[in-house]
């Protein structure tokens, strides 16, 4: 039985853990620290889908500054009874990790770190947080990172802990299937409206993009939708299409012929890896940790900004503008490939165990 621990369950991640499931012969179970996703998020989880085994974890929040602790109870006894042949940790700020961490330890069941972020998309960098990160990972067997950047993070805390690699997943046939992008297709800007995200940078390069293209779509919600919809009221050629998910952001897609990115801190954006397989090129703002990773597979269809500024963005925008992505790009990131390169992980480091034994 191999254990994952997680906050929520993201609607992209169904396909990858089915199929993780479907790896592991169904020993697989997924524990969270809440049932449903967290009020900033719009997504509908498709539970009807779900075809592994789910354990959620009582709790409550606390709300601290501008953020917010979860206290999770209940996860020695779930461990107690699921006995896994190893853990993977989805996160060094969740405190049911840490639970996890110490029930693992004083037993000898083998840590996997899940590890997604790098030394440029996140906001707590210093001596406190990386001391809590070295010590995190050196609890842990291995290691599971989606690329370069976030590999090179672990590198630098846990220089030994072998890695591997597994990006995120689409599970979108029809997005695989759309036609490739026409000349006269919008430039598209998907996913929270915020200046981690760079929509502000959208926002302010607006009139210079609607230069290069006839429409300018954004899409999405958050913090920023209120200057996305005032924006929208004066600029014509400026659409706002509010939070899209499943077949509404496939034809968000199809209208495209361009996918803005501009984000200031990202380890690994879903929108980019949706872009590539339905052939779209993309423009990356300096914040995407995927970066390096989506330039060897995509070329010259990744738009590289320099620094986050609007007139960087327009630059990447005139550049990505009919490049073509390389078609084999279709097959990508299937979900069944990342879930082999994670049960590898997590196997690896249960039989690392029964070696030693």
């Amino acid at each position: 039985m191999i254990v994952l621990f997680q906050r929520q369950l993201a609607p992209y991640r169904v396909s990858l853990f089915n199929s993780l499931s479907d790896a592991l012969d169904g020993q697989f179970t997924l524990v969270l620290t809440r049932p449903d996703p967290t009020p900033n998020r719009l997504w509908t989880v498709p539970w009807s889908e779900v075809r592994f085994r789910v354990a959620v974890l009582r709790g409550h929040r606390l709300d601290i500054g501008r953020g917010t602790w979860e206290l999770s109870r209940g996860v020695r006894a779930t461990l107690g009874g699921l006995k896994p042949q190893a853990v993977v940790l989805g996160g060094w700020d969740v405190h049911a990790c840490w639970a996890a961490l110490r029930w693992a330890r004083q037993r000898g069941v083998p840590l996997v770190g899940w590890v997604e972020s790098s030394e440029r998309t996140g906001l707590k960098r210093g001596v406190v947080s990386n001391t809590i990160r070295h010590r995190f990972l050196n609890a842990c067997s291995t290691a599971i990172v989606p690329g370069a950047a976030a590999e090179a993070f672990v590198r630098q805390l846990a220089p030994a802990l072998p890695c591997h690699h597994a990006p995120n997943s689409v599970d979108a046939p029809d997005l695989r299937a759309i036609d490739e992008p026409s000349l006269l297709g919008a430039a598209v800007f998907i996913g929270e409206l915020s200046q981690r995200k760079g929509a502000d940078l959208v926002l302010a390069a607006a009139a210079d993009i609607l230069e290069l293209f006839p429409r300018l779509i954004i899409a999405g919600d958050g913090p920023l939708r209120p200057d996305v919809i005032a924006l929208t009221s004066r600029l014509p050629g400026l659409e706002y299409a509010g939070f899209v998910e499943g077949p509404e952001k496939v034809r968000l897609f199809e209208r495209s012929a361009v996918i803005l990115i501009p984000s200031r801190r990202d380890p690994w954006p879903l929108v980019a890896c949706e872009a590539l397989v339905g052939l779209r090129p993309i423009v990356v703002g300096p914040g995407v940790g995927s970066l390096p990773d989506l330039q060897q597979v995509a070329g010259e269809a990744v738009a590289a900004m320099p620094t986050a500024t609007p007139r960087d963005l327009v630059n990447a925008a005139r550049q990505a503008k009919g490049r073509a992505v390389p078609p084999r790009l279709r097959t990508a990131f299937r979900p069944e490939a990342v879930a082999a390169a994670m049960a590898t992980a997590s196997l690896s480091a249960a039989s690392a165990r029964e070696t030693v034994a």
